[in-house]
């Protein structure tokens, strides 16, 4: 009897979720606070219109959740960070 063949490893979709972060983070070093809110809703407005055209397009639907992922980490993150922006921590 025959080992039956590993299956292929499935690579998971995380590069939408860092080219975000890595927006956000470069967008706060480079405007300071006060554009925090800003680059919140674009990227968070740039995500959804993303999973959408996948959506209908039919693309893979691990890259339609990936980009839906990635506009709720966003909006948890950069809205905690102007929350902190308004207290002045």
């Amino acid at each position: 009897m025959e080992p039956q063949p590993t299956p292929p490893e499935k690579k998971s979709p995380t590069w939408p979720i860092l080219v975000n972060l890595v927006i956000l983070v470069m967008s706060v070093m480079a405007l300071g606070t006060e554009g925090i809110f800003g680059t919140v809703v674009g990227l968070v407005v740039v995500n959804v219109i993303a999973a959408i055209i996948l959506a209908i397009s039919k693309g893979k639907m691990h890259y339609v959740l990936a980009f839906i992922l990635a506009c709720m980490v966003i909006l948890l993150i950069g809205l905690g960070m102007c929350a902190l922006a308004i207290m002045g921590n």
